[in-house]
């Protein structure tokens, strides 16, 4: 059997993420099948995790793991200066940048999408300063309050040796569990935050803040359906203080993104730049808890970030 061609691919740069099992695991097929193609393009490994250097022209970007690693290897790329069209290769637990773009998110059919798509799309990325000191750079939704405690708790029961596994298996469905048990032991007193934009100052108090380049979050939440990865705006979704009871009622709207209809005490607008001054709490970007900021400064950086996808992105 001949074998398959590999087109004008002479070198790929693959950045995956060391402590990720399921990026291991697909590490295996793809490189069975960048090996098997005639020529077999270069492949040059490196970890999101790495000090960043130049890796020499490249003509694809390959990015194996889940979103928490495409938000690392998207600073990685940005801090070695490394310009070439992205292909995501999904391998972690929700994997909804991917599912917002349409790419498949089975090994094999993603592999093969990354090798042969020649349909690109440049889309927006969020850069973010906490506290005038950090920072960095988000793809998808930050969020305040309640969502972050919840992610935070998240984070350190799959750290844990015994219960990872079963908790990374168990993914969105123990992500919905833990935000019922949270809300239900905690007091949800409102949280007040201080907002600024270039034209307008104001203050607001609720249980949750979402500030979303993409529409959806970890557990399948959907809180910025209005969000688009190449608009230029970034959206912000205030959801009032609510009883653990009325929390309730709201989840599985904000699941299907029909939260802003059944809601009129939900705050929703959208802008390029914003400031944000709260008490020092959680802040939760792209799936991974970054810090316990006071002040958290955002700005959209238009068609920053170029990636392949099966078919011309739509908006």
């Amino acid at each position: 059997m001949p074998k398959r061609s590999s087109g004008r691919i002479g070198s790929l740069l693959v950045l995956t993420n060391p402590g990720s099992r399921r990026a291991a695991e697909v590490r295996k097929e793809l490189e069975d099948t960048v090996s098997s193609l005639d020529p077999a393009p270069r492949m040059i490994w490196c970890e999101v995790t790495s000090t960043p250097e130049d890796p020499g022209p490249v003509d694809r970007i390959f990015i194996v793991g889940g979103d928490g690693t495409v938000n690392l290897a998207l600073r990685w790329l940005e801090q070695a200066a490394v310009e070439a069209p992205a292909a995501i290769i999904p391998a972690g637990t929700g994997n909804n940048l991917a599912r917002g773009l349409g790419i498949p998110t089975t090994p094999a059919r993603s592999i093969a999408l990354a090798l042969d798509a020649t349909a690109t799309r440049k889309i927006d990325a969020v850069r973010y300063t906490l506290d005038d000191v950090s920072t960095g750079l988000m793809l998808q939704v930050a969020a305040l309050g309640f969502p972050a405690v919840v992610a935070r708790k998240f984070d350190r029961l799959r750290r844990q040796p015994v219960i990872r596994h079963p908790i990374r298996w168990l993914g969105d469905f123990c992500y919905r569990i833990l935000a019922i048990i949270t809300l239900f032991s905690r007091h949800t007193a409102p949280i007040r935050w201080k907002f600024k934009t270039q034209d307008h100052s104001w203050e607001a108090a609720g249980m949750a803040l979402f500030l979303g380049n993409e529409g959806t979050i970890g557990g399948g939440f959907r809180p910025c359906p209005a969000a688009l990865l190449d608009d230029g705006l970034l959206d912000q979704c205030l959801i009032p203080s609510l009883t653990p009871w009325s929390a309730m009622k709201l989840f599985p709207k904000i699941s299907r993104g029909t939260h802003l209809e059944a809601c009129p005490d939900i705050t929703y607008r959208q802008d390029q730049k914003i400031r944000i001054e709260q008490p020092a709490g959680p802040f939760l970007v792209d799936g991974d808890i970054v810090g316990n900021p006071q002040v958290i400064e955002l700005e959209v950086l238009a068609h920053h970030f170029e990636v392949f996808l099966p078919q011309p992105f739509e908006v």
